[in-house]
């Protein structure tokens, strides 16, 4: 394949990424994005990015800096007066010809590290928001399903009862209504404890977001195929290109610690007044380190640093396209897992619905019922769950590739 063909292709895919709809049950993009912003975790990495960029300006001022030196000493010669001397020098160190460079180059990748471990943050905050969000949702749908099967629990319980005191259900009809009443209520009490609390550990991590709600989203599975959601991801992932910075730092470290190999140079001028005034010394000075083993061997432990670099970030390339294919694999049969138990929730539903209709015309007993209604609320309660599921793998799949919100760094400056 040509690079003008790889080119067009490459095209194509980001064309074919871009735009994707995200589930809407998720919080809207600025809502969700100012809430990103005030986590600890991307305030923390805000702080090193300015951390980095004061780095950047030391390297680029250099390690040398003026130095004053001042003395003064009192002359006794036998037979002729005293004399007091001074002398007054300034030196300064001078980076040898490439050293500023490297220095401007190792603070420019610093920064650029510290701007994708930014990305980075945000990822990993937004990541623990769609886990914590759709927790939440789940325990809603549960709190409302067992809502309504208590509602219509209590409604047969109350027709039993009626037909009980008409004479035309038996006494034990009544006990099992108000057992299959009494289970729902637990569970139903059991479903807002829960909701509670998914909901406050949302509301303690994004104090910014409002509580989840608003109508059911149908999971919808984005456009393009495995390798294209993990070519994706791999383009834009923070991680990775935080490890690639971080190898091309140290790499770039080695270079100047081998540099180093050949001492700066401390060049100086001196000014001195002997013999009372009567002689005036003005002179230069060059003083020169003599290298030694020391030197080598820092070199090469920075390399071999630049080469464990270089293998780690191999290894989390391998993990996330790993992540990215999973999350694929995750996304699309979720989706399909939604769809089947759709239609088994629905056949419940029917077959719950001609039960009672049944059970009107005395075909059958209300322990049918029961049973009925009870497969078709544990069908329901699946689906619920298959759907979020579905919904969160997609909206994972999205974040992941930079398809849900924003993540960069040039984001969370202009806030």
């Amino acid at each position: 394949m040509s690079i003008k063909t790889s080119f067009i292709a490459l095209v194509g895919l980001l064309v074919a990424l871009a735009g994707q709809a995200a589930p809407t049950d998720l919080p809207e993009a600025k809502t969700a994005a100012a809430a990103l912003d005030n986590h600890p975790q991307v305030r923390a990495a805000l702080a090193r990015l300015r951390q980095a960029e004061a780095e950047q300006a030391r390297l680029r001022a250099g390690p040398h800096e003026y130095g004053l030196r001042l003395s003064s000493q009192r002359r006794n010669v036998r037979g002729a007066p005293d004399h007091t001397e001074w002398e007054a020098a300034i030196e300064r160190g001078l980076r040898l010809p490439g050293k500023a460079q490297l220095d401007a180059r190792i603070g420019a990748t610093g920064v650029e590290e510290a701007r994708e471990r930014v990305g980075e943050a945000r990822h990993e905050a937004a990541r623990q928001l769609l886990g914590l969000w759709y927790a939440a949702l789940q325990a809603q749908a549960e709190v409302r399903i067992w809502s309504e099967q208590a509602a219509i629990l209590e409604a047969e319980g109350r027709s039993v009862r009626s037909r009980i005191k008409a004479g035309d259900a038996a006494r034990m009809q009544g006990l099992q209504a108000d057992a299959a009443l009494t289970q729902a209520v637990a569970q139903l009490g059991q479903a807002e404890v829960r909701a509670r609390t998914a909901l406050s550990e949302l509301k303690r991590h994004f104090p910014e977001l409002p509580p989840p709600g608003g109508a059911a989203a149908e999971p919808s599975l984005p456009e393009g195929d495995e390798a294209a959601w993990v070519t994706g991801t791999l383009d834009h992932n923070h991680e990775l290109l935080a490890a690639q910075r971080a190898a091309e730092r140290a790499r770039l470290l080695a270079q100047r610690l081998e540099s180093d190999r050949r001492p700066d140079p401390v060049l100086g001028l001196r000014y001195a007044s002997e013999q009372g005034g009567e002689e005036r010394i003005l002179g230069l000075s060059l003083a020169i380190t003599l290298p030694g083993e020391g030197r080598g061997a820092a070199a090469r432990g920075q390399a071999a640093e630049a080469e464990a670099l270089a293998e780690a970030e191999a290894a989390v390339r391998r993990r996330i396209s790993a992540e990215a294919a999973n999350n694929w694999l995750r996304a699309s049969g979720a989706v399909e897992t939604y769809r089947r138990l759709a239609q088994a929730a629905e056949a419940a539903q029917q077959h719950a619905a001609l039960t009672r209709r049944a059970h009107e015309l005395g075909e059958v007993g209300l322990t049918e019922v029961l049973l009925a209604r009870r497969t078709a609320l544990e069908a329901r309660l699946a689906t619920e769950q298959a759907r979020l599921s579905a919904n969160e793998a997609i909206a994972r799949l999205l974040l992941d590739a930079h398809q849900l919100w924003p993540l960069d760094e040039h984001h969370d400056a202009a806030q």
